[in-house]
């Protein structure tokens, strides 16, 4: 099997899973470089102007509105979903282009009113569903709601067996809504490059040298890290300079990545299957005085969230939880993940978005990709009026 009959075959099973038709799928290397061809392409078509986003997410999401010449417009969260739930009508202007809908955590349900807001002020609605690979919000007669929908493969993704690729979806009914538009994507995604000798080195590579880096801790684990960066032999999952508004050059997937998103995609069934067995664990287990459950959507989470009353409560469970070994995920804290180096860059004002501020510091985000035994332990230790996270949160009260 060569490049491009790896390639069709990535196509061909993401069609399989989704619904949709092979040539509607379109590969690259990463998500982000995905999104940074549908934006440069939006803006050759459309011109320079906004695009409206939320905080509530990492900055390699943001990165791609930069690069392409467009501004983020910020969107407070609603809680319940993690994402913008219904922006207002004032932050859609005359040079507003796309809506982006992220599905925080996998959490797709209730985005029906975003196709109606991208409709009513005529932008382009872009799913960002790279917490859900194959899955899209869909109206009640399922049919996908996105113009354009952005899928990942790469680090911390469903799939846990690849570090590297990304999707986008064209809906094909965009080649009639906008021609121009259609054409310059595909266009921009036939001009992709290869990745070179010293990048395919990194993929080929990223297992073990992660693998080596985890087992150190503390100050030697960062500057071997940081060496291995520095010397191009570490692939991190976000560079430092993307942290001042920059990103690679787009390159396209090769064999290799294709051949180990194909091995992850024939077990993706069985993957949400087990997820979205522990997501019903944690619904119908999790009670604590000292956090409340946010969703109550009943699909297979990438992690599962919950609300502390207090940074302190949430500190301590995640220290507790994280002695016992388990990989529990702050999404997103700080806003902006991991942070931006400016945010007057970002073009981002805490002020505007104060429910995003103030969940961010309270949320941890819950392994659902572990056995129902492991599940079923982390509920215990939240839970149990015994357990270590009730005793250090009544110990540090009485401090």
């Amino acid at each position: 099997m060569n490049y491009e009959e790896s390639c069709q075959k990535v196509r061909e099973q993401l069609a399989a899973l989704s619904q949709t038709k092979a040539e509607d799928w379109h590969l690259c290397l990463k998500a982000r470089f995905g999104m940074a061809i549908v934006f440069e392409a939006i803006r050759d078509t459309l011109g320079a102007g906004e695009v409206i986003t939320t905080p509530y997410t990492c900055i390699t999401s943001i990165n791609p509105i930069l690069v392409s010449g467009l501004t983020p417009v910020y969107c407070d969260i609603d809680k319940s979903l993690l994402s913008i739930g219904k922006p207002d009508d004032k932050l859609a202007k005359g040079k507003t282009r796309a809506l982006v809908m992220q599905h925080t955590l996998g959490m797709i349900s209730n985005k029906a009113n975003l196709r109606k807001y991208a409709d009513k002020h005529k932008l382009i609605l872009v799913e960002d569903a790279a917490h859900c690979v194959t899955r899209f919000a869909r109206d009640k007669d399922n049919r996908i709601l996105a113009d354009i929908s952005v899928h990942s493969f790469g680090v911390e993704k469903v799939l846990t067996g690849t570090k590297f690729g990304g999707a986008i979806w064209i809906n094909p009914l965009l080649r009639q809504k906008m021609p121009k538009l259609y054409a310059r994507i595909i266009e921009k995604f036939s001009m992709l490059k290869t990745p070179d000798r010293q990048m395919a080195f990194r993929m080929r590579t990223y297992r073990v040298n992660n693998a080596v880096i985890q087992r150190l801790h503390g100050k030697p684990r960062q500057i071997l890290r940081n060496f291995e960066i520095k010397t191009g032999l570490l692939e991190p999952a976000i560079y430092p300079f993307e942290q001042d508004g920059h990103q690679d050059e787009p390159r396209k997937t090769n064999k290799y990545i294709n051949e180990r998103i194909l091995d992850q995609l024939s077990l993706l069934k069985t993957n949400y299957i087990r997820r979205e067995t522990n997501v019903d664990i944690y619904h119908s287990k999790l009670k604590s005085k000292h956090f409340s459950k946010i969703t109550k959507l009943h699909e297979p989470l990438l992690a599962y969230p919950i609300e502390f009353k207090t940074i302190t409560k949430a500190n301590q469970a995640y220290d507790l939880l994280s002695s016992q070994g388990y990989f529990i995920r702050r999404w997103y804290a700080p806003l902006l993940y991991p942070g931006p180096n400016s945010i007057k860059l970002y073009r981002y004002d805490p002020k505007k978005t104060p429910i995003a501020e103030d969940i961010c510091k309270r949320v941890l985000c819950l392994p659902t990709d572990l056995p129902a035994i492991e599940t079923n332990k982390i509920v215990k230790l939240l839970t149990d009026e015994k357990s270590p996270v009730e005793k250090a949160v009544e110990n540090y009260k009485k401090k």
